[in-house]
């Protein structure tokens, strides 16, 4: 029989996994579905569009973002079940021998790559958001296209934000895991 503390921190890797994949599952929704429409200002009479539309398709340091959330969502999508199994049963799923090993995963690969895809998110948007304003601050340059652009980098913050509290949270499920080692 499992003590009471043992089944609180596994409770609390459950709902902290549950709450990592709640916040990368809404970061990729946010960042897979901001776009800006920007109209070219010098269009090319032999070209068919005037406007392009713009994604996170279009910047490197977004599609990062975009594929740490996707592996992200997959990662704690498969952790999920065992959690709960933990939670259930009372003790390790899949033994004491393992239980390091995801400790390892969980702070090494995981924890880091969340952590780089904020860093990429929140830098790119930050220097992007920057020129920007240096970019239309005089009369001569179009504000609602600024506004526009703002706009959808504010989403990217968003979308970057969440990915920093699952990565937050992947902290407590680190340190509620290495407690329970500990104990052992």
């Amino acid at each position: 029989m499992a003590s009471s503390s043992s089944k609180a921190g596994s409770i609390a890797v459950l709902v902290l996994r549950v709450f990592v994949f709640l916040c990368l599952l809404v970061s990729l929704v946010v960042i897979a579905t901001d776009t800006v429409t920007v109209t070219d200002p010098d269009p090319d009479p032999y070209s068919e569009s005037e406007t392009t539309k713009l994604g996170f398709k279009d910047v490197i340091a977004y599609r990062y973002v975009f594929s740490v959330d996707v592996i992200g969502c997959f990662y704690t999508l498969l952790q999920l079940p065992f959690s709960a199994l933990n939670t259930i049963r009372g003790r390790k799923f899949l033994g004491r021998k393992t239980f390091p090993l995801y400790i390892f995963i969980d702070l090494q690969v995981f924890s880091l790559l969340f952590a780089t895809g904020v860093g990429a998110g929140f830098g790119i948007t930050v220097d992007v958001k920057r020129q920007l304003d240096k970019a239309f601050r005089g009369e001569y340059g179009d504000r609602s296209l600024a506004n526009d652009i703002d706009k959808a980098l504010d989403l990217v913050h968003v979308s970057t934000g969440f990915v920093l509290v699952a990565t937050v949270c992947m902290a407590f499920i680190i340190l509620t895991s290495t407690f329970a080692l500990a104990k052992k």
